[in-house]
């Protein structure tokens, strides 16, 4: 059984399936993947159409798909569905009402930002798919806790800043464009593009261990949060480098 500490694929979900179920495949948690991304372009399809007709209520969706999104990803690491396809797609939807308000907004202050973005993005998961098949970089469990320890830890860092901005307050250089703040985008950009890695290796490991099919969707919605937070920090980086 692969072990992983990454709390969405936990090490008993991909363990080997049991007699009579279908089994984990690459081709599945493919399919699954596409899902997800179809229901993220479909809820920033909607944001987009609203923002033409009512700035107001688009802005009002990028805020519940934000919050909400947030809220379902946490309902669903900590419930475990055994059939979590139905609230993953909610999830996806909600993820895109945000990601297509926030692509706007940033669209409008830096235009071109949200092609520069997502090609950086999709160069980032190439990349790390490459590292990862020529197993320049393996997902040891070592590795796996340290990489998952650091998003702990820039996750910590944002919720605490998120709280500072009620007080008025903020955490130094964290969204600044100057030299500090430009590398602090850039670790969080690294650490994010090592759990691509811890991705890759658990979806692996659970077609190998015949894990059930069920677990394509944990594979795809852990690969799909991880590409959502690559392709945040990639607009922050480029806003920073944009304002020097």
């Amino acid at each position: 059984m692969y072990r992983s500490s990454n709390p969405v694929l936990r090490n008993q979900a991909f363990a080997g399936q049991t007699v009579g179920q279908e089994q984990m495949t690459v081709n599945g948690t493919i399919n699954k993947i596409l899902t997800l991304f179809m229901c993220i372009l479909f809820g920033a399809l909607v944001t987009w159409a609203v923002a033409e007709s009512n700035p107001g209520l688009a802005f009002l969706l990028t805020g519940v798909g934000g919050f909400g999104g947030f809220i379902m990803c946490l309902v669903i690491i900590f419930s475990r569905p055994a059939q979590p396809g139905t609230m993953m797609g909610i999830y996806a939807i909600l993820e895109g009402f945000f990601l297509g308000g926030f692509t706007l907004i940033m669209e409008s202050m830096y235009p071109g930002i949200a092609m520069q973005a997502g090609m950086g993005t999709i160069c980032v998961f190439g990349v790390m798919f490459m590292i990862y098949r020529f197993e320049i970089i393996k997902p040891t469990e070592r590795f796996m806790i340290g990489v998952s320890s650091a998003m702990g830890a820039v996750f910590l860092i944002y919720l605490l800043s998120f709280f500072l901005s009620f007080a008025g307050m903020g955490i130094p250089f964290l969204h600044s464009s100057g030299p500090v703040g430009i590398l602090i985008s850039l670790i969080f950009i690294g650490i994010a593009a090592l759990m691509l890695i811890v991705d890759f290796g658990v979806i692996e490991a659970g077609v190998k261990n015949k894990a059930p099919a069920s677990m394509e969707w944990w594979g795809a919605f852990g690969l799909t949060i991880t590409l959502i937070w690559v392709y945040i920090e990639m607009v922050r980086l480029i806003s920073k480098l944009r304002n020097n």
